[in-house]
């Protein structure tokens, strides 16, 4: 598969016809009045990670995000963490995703919230991110790198823009002790769109890219 291929085909794995219609529909049928709506009220559909929102607030506790932050959150899907980063600690964040679809529902729901002058969201590519070089404060992902078979070039475009002494937080998913992935899940429907790679060998990686690390296992 070439690499075009294989962008092609993880955008028809998260594209979702009608998706932000889908997800107004199904808060208001859980009693939430689309036209008002709070961070808290998207906390069932819009953090799709392990751990959810608190999840979210963990880790941001952990990297000790503050006011004024200016966070990239790179895989933001529609925008649950940036809305959280924005809302509970005061960061302005930027998302960006491969998948239109989900930059395009992340804003709607943004603006419904009130938080569209704190946080946007823009299509592009990990591996070519639209930012000039030291742009940001943190760069920001959770359960977003499975998908990504160039690591090092991935890793090396977050190093290139954070700022002297940001931060790089990350929460992921990683290969295990020899057990093979059963696909499907929940991010690859074949093999071909899943890339695990062992935490050792992830460290290594950042070491080389210069990272150096400040917290491991929770």
């Amino acid at each position: 598969m070439t690499k075009q291929a294989g962008r092609e085909a993880v955008r028809e794995h998260y594209a979702k016809p009608n998706l932000g219609e889908a997800i107004l529909a199904a808060l208001k049928a859980d009693g939430k009045d689309p036209a008002n709506l709070t961070v808290d009220d998207l906390s069932a559909v819009d953090e799709f990670h392990i751990g959810g929102r608190e999840a979210t607030d963990l880790l941001a506790q952990k990297a000790g995000l503050e006011t004024g932050d200016e966070v990239l959150d790179v895989g933001s899907g529609i925008g649950g963490p940036a809305r959280t980063l924005a809302a509970n600690f005061g960061c302005r964040v930027q998302g960006v995703d491969l998948t239109e679809e989900y930059c395009r529902v992340a804003q709607m729901l943004t603006d419904r919230v009130g938080l569209n002058g704190q946080v946007t969201f823009r299509q592009g590519n990990a591996l070519e991110l639209p930012f000039e070089d030291e742009s940001f404060d943190c760069v920001w992902t959770q359960h977003a790198t499975m998908n990504i078979a160039e690591k090092e070039r991935l890793y090396a475009e977050i190093h290139r823009v954070l700022r002297p002494q940001g931060k790089f937080v990350f929460y992921d998913i990683f290969e295990g002790n020899g057990e093979p992935v059963h696909i499907p899940v929940p991010w690859a429907g074949t093999p071909e769109i899943s890339f695990l790679w062992k935490p050792e060998k992830i460290r290594m990686l950042l070491k080389d890219i210069n990272f150096r690390e400040k917290y491991g296992k929770t």
